[in-house]
């Protein structure tokens, strides 16, 4: 055996090659010179405690391809248990099951755990040889300095896997969608970027597909998110099958895809919009259910419709928001389209401000019975006159306040200020003749609010002054809600009037017990019901409909005398419309209808077309 200071020079010097896939293979070549024995093994221990794998195996003059070996009736079963052991001669007699002991033809064994540093067990380091060991005393000291050295080096190995094993469960995570393993945003944004650098840089062109389900939340709302993530992978899937060389495919979120196309023009962008639909059209088979789905997609082009990433993004998005508006499949950008986005943007902050601070107001268009020709009521309608813009078309402001989630903080300001009107009517004398008619969108319904926040207003009020009109689409969207919440207010004395009634889906049997008191015929019906049998045959219909289900009906848009008879001859109760009166601000209303004397001024506003 080597002396004791060049025997720990040499462990020494291969403290260099630490860190290197060769560590352990010139630590075994160490160790053979070291001891000059046949055959050295450093072995890790496996996880399931009783097997080992060679790291390194040095056996005459040359490394062993790596082996797996079982512990149990060898030497090495006892050096895991213990410290260094020694078996200097006659190892085969000791171990007779020890077949790798035979085959390498062993006598003499000495071994020493191979620990890391804080003592966790990894495995072991032995010398190996074909004739009896005779080692001096510093052997195990030696023996167990390169235990240490190669327990070390092991730890960071495990140390080193696990790390770039969390690296890589991160970067997974960081770059590709968990549900569809399709790239993710934050990879398709980071490659949309470097594909418009190499676009503008060689002067090609680049497309960008945006793509969003249709009807894929009324599924994953009424089938749960498991079933809709299985749905999403189904469409990646097919999404892939069509991918060609080149193109980039990722999932953005939610329902929403992305594919970016090189070198394209509008033609073949129009091809590739039509080759990912194509591969929808079959249906999605769940277990037993099938589903027919389909997108809507927006289009933009690099450098035809943006010169960088970002504003290539915002032109897709975009167009995609007007396809689905505008019910076509596929748009792409405009400048158009960019212009309408900045009128309805700056619509939107001017709405907003007008809703805080005082910048709406109501009109009122009264109604009368056919009867007796008395005004029964008013429906109240919202205005906008803004500094900047004029006057701002309901047919405007009201879809956008539905869009961007302002119909509820709309409607309920319209109700506060309706109730405080018929109450300033009140104070100057002139009462209210049966019932103020408020509107309530579909967002209102959509929570137990509404019923506490006209109980609240109705409370400081005469009983039966507040009507509330209801479309049939927003009774409809949650019938069992619908009919709680009517059923709640109709106790409470509240009206309830079902808006625009046979343009929407309600079914008799929910109309039975919505608790609606009157059913109001929409104008489209009444305006050709003269000229038409089909819309005078609809209208009779309701009006027998509601007489037999013990409701009122109050006819809208009546524009002539004609209408207001052929209306009164089949039973209707009650009309609103220009031949009665136009919608008016409440101090004209009052003028012209509560009693209060009015002005010639005044007489030409409410008769002018």
């Amino acid at each position: 055996m080597m002396a004791p200071e060049d025997a720990f020079r040499l462990l020494a010097d291969g403290l260099g090659k630490a860190g290197t896939p060769q560590r352990f293979e010139q630590l075994a070549e160490h160790l053979a010179a070291i001891f000059t024995v046949s055959h050295v093994l450093i072995g890790a221990l496996q996880p399931d405690g009783v097997t080992l794998r060679t790291l390194a195996h040095w056996s005459r003059g040359r490394l062993q391809l790596p082996t797996e070996y079982p512990l149990a009736g060898t030497p090495c079963a006892h050096v895991l248990a213990n410290q260094v052991c020694r078996y200097p001669d006659n190892v085969c007699a000791l171990f007779p099951h020890g077949a790798l002991l035979r085959e390498m033809g062993v006598v003499g064994y000495m071994g020493a755990p191979m620990r890391a540093p804080d003592n966790e067990l990894l495995g072991l380091v032995a010398i190996l040889d074909e004739t009896p060991l005779d080692l001096p005393d510093y052997a195990g000291e030696v023996l167990r300095i390169a235990a240490a050295q190669a327990g070390a080096e092991l730890a960071r190995h495990v140390a080193e896997r696990a790390r770039r094993s969390s690296d890589h469960r991160l970067a997974q995570l960081a770059y590709w969608d968990s549900v569809t393993g399709l790239a993710n945003r934050h990879h398709f944004m980071e490659h949309l970027a470097e594909a418009c650098r190499r676009a503008r840089r060689t002067g090609a062109s680049l497309g960008l597909l945006y793509l969003d389900l249709q009807r894929f939340r009324q599924i994953n709302d009424s089938q749960g998110h498991e079933h809709g993530d299985r749905l999403l992978t189904d469409v990646a899937a097919r999404f892939s099958d069509v991918v060609q060389p080149g193109e980039f495919l990722a999932r953005l979120g939610g329902d929403e895809f992305a594919v970016l196309v090189p070198n394209a023009n509008q033609g073949q962008l129009q091809a590739t919009v039509a080759r990912f639909r194509h591969s929808l059209a079959a249906p999605l088979h769940l277990g037993e259910q099938r589903y027919a789905l389909t997108f809507s997609a927006g289009v933009a082009r690099l450098p035809q419709d943006a010169t960088d990433a970002a504003a290539l993004f915002q032109h897709a998005s975009i167009a995609l928001n007007h396809a689905k508006r505008s019910g076509h499949r596929t748009r792409f950008f405009s400048a158009a389209m960019a212009e309408a986005l900045r009128q309805q943007e700056q619509l939107q902050s001017r709405l907003v401000e007008a809703l805080h601070h005082g910048g709406l107001m109501l009109h009122f268009q009264p109604q009368f019975s056919l009867a007796s020709g008395k005004l029964i009521g008013a429906e109240v309608l919202c205005r906008w006159h803004d500094e900047r813009l004029g006057w701002v078309s309901p047919s405007d402001f009201i879809p956008l306040a539905e869009r961007q989630g302002l119909a509820r903080p709309l409607g309920d300001w319209v109700l506060s200020a309706a109730c405080r009107q018929l109450q300033t009517w009140e104070r100057q004398g002139h009462p209210f003749p049966g019932r103020l008619c408020v509107n309530v969108s579909a967002q209102q319904m959509d929570g137990p609010q509404l019923v506490r926040h006209v109980q609240q207003l109705v409370a400081q009020m005469r009983p039966g002054l507040l009507g509330l009109e209801l479309t049939e689409s927003g009774l409809i969207r949650d019938p069992e809600q619908a009919v709680g919440i009517t059923r709640t207010l109709r106790g409470a004395g509240i009206g309830m009037a079902i808006d625009d009634f046979g343009t929407g889906y309600s079914s008799l049997a929910y109309l039975k017990r919505f608790a609606a008191d009157t059913l109001k015929i929409d104008m489209s019906f009444v305006h050709d019901m003269l000229k038409s049998r089909h819309d005078r045959a609809i209208v009779a219909t309701i009006i027998a409909m509601a007489g037999t289900l013990g409701m009122q009906t109050v006819a809208e848009g009546v524009e002539s005398a004609a209408q207001a008879e052929a209306l009164r001859e089949l039973g209707c109760t009650a009309v609103q419309g220009f031949y009665c009166g136009r919608p008016v601000d409440a101090e004209t209303f009052a003028a012209c209808w509560l009693g209060q004397p009015v002005s010639s001024t005044q007489t030409d506003a409410i008769n002018r077309p």
